[in-house]
């Protein structure tokens, strides 16, 4: 994955990758959530799969303007389909992701308008007008909190990852 996808979360087409979920979940016969991660590799474009979490994935925030994206958690039965999120759905990222890239990248000017173009075009994973309180809460109480925490016990640390909201330790996960 390049460092431009990471944290960027952006839905495809890919009906050859939907059918090997669909192989790999009737073969184990697994049921309710499961999220995959998968990368394409560079050389080949070959395309492999690299993680299972049996928990929901940060891709949820595709499906920000979904109606039935509650129903298929809470109402699975009353539902004709599996739920893809809808045309209209932006790539999502999280703005705080952005703004260190942008000032990590300030030397190339092709990398600055990439990002740019990322802000502009897609969605802030959390940030929503009608409900600011979960964005002001992660990004602007729980990492300070978790901050200050390390600075009270500190622990060795490499990043701050916005999008699970927690400081990525050396030999983390």
């Amino acid at each position: 994955m390049s460092n431009l996808c990471q944290f960027l979360r952006v839905n495809l087409d890919r009906p050859d990758i939907e059918n090997w979920i669909r192989q790999f979940a009737k073969s184990l016969n697994l049921t309710g959530q499961v999220s995959f991660d998968f990368i394409q590799a560079a050389d080949d474009g070959e395309i492999y799969a690299i993680e299972c979490n049996p928990r929901t994935h940060s891709a949820i925030t595709m499906f920000y303007n979904h109606p039935d994206v509650a129903k298929a958690y809470l109402e699975p039965d009353s539902l004709p389909q599996t739920v893809q999120p809808l045309a209209s759905s932006r790539p999502t990222y999280w703005i705080y992701h952005e703004i260190w890239r942008l000032v990590t990248h300030l030397s190339s000017p092709k990398l600055v308008f990439e990002r740019l173009q990322i802000i502009t075009q897609g969605k802030d994973a959390i940030f929503d007008w009608n409900d600011p309180l979960p964005f002001l809460m992660v990004h602007h109480w729980q990492i300070p909190l978790l901050l200050w925490g390390n600075l009270q016990k500190p622990k060795e640390w490499i990043r701050i990852d916005f999008n699970i909201g927690k400081l990525v330790e050396i030999g983390g996960d």
